[in-house]
């Protein structure tokens, strides 16, 4: 993977995930005001898990750039997980 393309897969990740948190963050926001919040944690669960593989398998190919990608999903991964405990501990 030459450099250029390898800047642009990360810019694009980034701008993937700043909108991925924007809509995990409106789901809190609906699961914060559900009645019943189960669907909003099982889907933020989700997310989580998934990016959590996904960082995984990122992190176990580690040529540039798929190091800092990993470090970028583990991040997400873990503000889905957060926003998911913070719905379970309502």
């Amino acid at each position: 993977m030459t450099q250029t393309t390898s800047m642009i897969l990360l810019i694009v990740l980034f701008f993937a995930l700043a909108g991925h948190y924007l809509s995990q963050k409106a789901l809190l926001a609906k699961g914060w005001k559900a009645d019943d919040p189960k669907p909003h944690i099982k889907r933020l669960s989700i997310n989580g898990g998934a990016l959590l593989v996904l960082a995984l398998v990122a992190l176990a190919t580690a040529k540039f750039p798929f190091g800092l990608i990993g470090i970028l999903l583990f991040i997400e991964a873990a503000a889905c997980l957060a926003f998911a405990k913070k719905l379970r501990n309502r």
